[in-house]
């Protein structure tokens, strides 16, 4: 179906304003470190006789570890082979997406919540908002937010305080691209503005901005963690080339790879669990996916919908790897297909309805 050649370059023309990162190193002698993060790896606690690096530690995610005077209750290192991830599109903080929509017929997100089995309703948003959901304030649960394109700006609800805020922060005609760029566990605010092929990126950790030109009017944005560092790279897929175009912040060159046809739907996300984004694609004319995973370069193709399905990927049973999962207007149901085959249904919704899931799917 397509080549498999991936090609890196030079990207040239990047304007960045203050950029600073930088890694949190913790020491003393005998102490507790209590849901710490350290991004973007190298960061090293240490006291008495021991010593923890900032690179690896996904296996302290949820656990206790505990050695000498010392003890790591829920520690998570971003940043090298042990990344920590989160599910998307998770309102409820239990590591699974939630079946959640937003009705624009009355500006009401809809949440199926699988932690307890609860509905939760909130009015936030009007009929000609997009919805943005995201990671806003760190806390791995997604907040609830919408882009009001006649304003240029945001509404987000954060989960962690119950607050609300309302940023100014784009044009009419953005797409509005919320993502973990600085590797922060935050998502930040981003824009990609296809009347100049732009990105203009906010970042949550110093405060500063990115402008970067990379694209054409006629792409698709898709940025994603494709490397598995924790941050998110800026990308575009050429649906006249079935091209996509990845930008790498952090080293300033960027890689291109073809797969798919004029006519798909980009489904970007991590399906092999391996902490990194796999190129896919749904294709609406034969209901099929098609995927390349990242580390190992193996295909997946899978017949997965009816025609007039909505794709809506997220990861449905906790297992730290993306469902393939369509919603169907029609009977106001989703269905799922889990990486392990399984196959999940949940009648939720009404026709009309977008899944959050499907936000970012252009």
């Amino acid at each position: 179906m397509c080549s498999s050649t991936l090609k890196w370059f030079t990207m040239a023309a990047i304007f960045c304003l203050a950029a600073d990162f930088h890694t949190v190193a913790q020491s003393g002698g005998s102490f507790t470190i209590t849901k710490s993060v350290i991004a973007g790896g190298g960061g090293q606690a240490s006291g008495g006789s021991f010593s923890v690096n900032g690179t690896i530690g996904q296996a302290a995610a949820g656990t206790t570890s505990v050695g000498g005077a010392y003890s790591v209750e829920s520690g998570f290192w971003a940043g090298g082979e042990g990344v920590s991830r989160k599910a998307p599109f998770d309102y409820d903080g239990d590591g699974k997406s939630d079946y959640s929509v937003f009705r624009p017929s009355d500006g009401t997100w809809y949440l199926a919540l699988s932690q307890g089995g609860t509905m939760y309703v909130q009015p936030w948003g009007a009929a000609t908002d997009k919805i943005v959901p995201g990671d806003y304030d760190g806390d791995r649960i997604t907040d609830m937010a919408v882009y009001r394109p006649a304003e240029g700006k945001w509404y987000v609800i954060y989960s962690q305080s119950a607050t609300i805020n309302a940023i100014q922060f784009g044009l009419n005609g953005d797409f509005p691209l919320p993502q973990d760029f600085d590797g922060d566990g935050r998502s930040d605010f981003g824009i990609w503005r296809p009347s100049d092929g732009t990105w203009y990126l906010g970042l949550s950790q110093t405060g500063s901005m990115y402008v970067l030109p990379f694209g054409l009017a006629t792409d698709k944005p898709v940025p994603a963690d494709y490397d598995g560092d924790g941050k998110s790279e800026i990308a575009v897929w050429r649906p006249s080339e079935g091209r996509w175009y990845v930008g790498n912040l952090a080293t300033g060159g960027f890689g291109t790879f073809d797969w798919g046809l004029n006519g798909d739907q980009p489904v970007v996300g991590d399906y092999s669990g391996d902490g990194r984004s796999d190129y896919a694609v749904y294709r609406p004319s034969n209901q099929t996916w098609y995927r390349l995973h990242t580390d190992t370069f193996a295909v997946v193709e899978r017949q997965w919908g009816v025609a007039n399905d909505i794709p809506a990927p997220g990861d449905f049973d906790g297992d730290g790897k993306l469902d393939i999962a369509v919603f169907r207007p029609s009977e106001a149901k989703w269905y799922v297909l889990t990486a392990t085959q399984a196959i999940l249904s949940q009648t939720f919704g009404v026709a009309g309805d977008r899944p959050t899931e499907n936000a970012f799917v252009f």
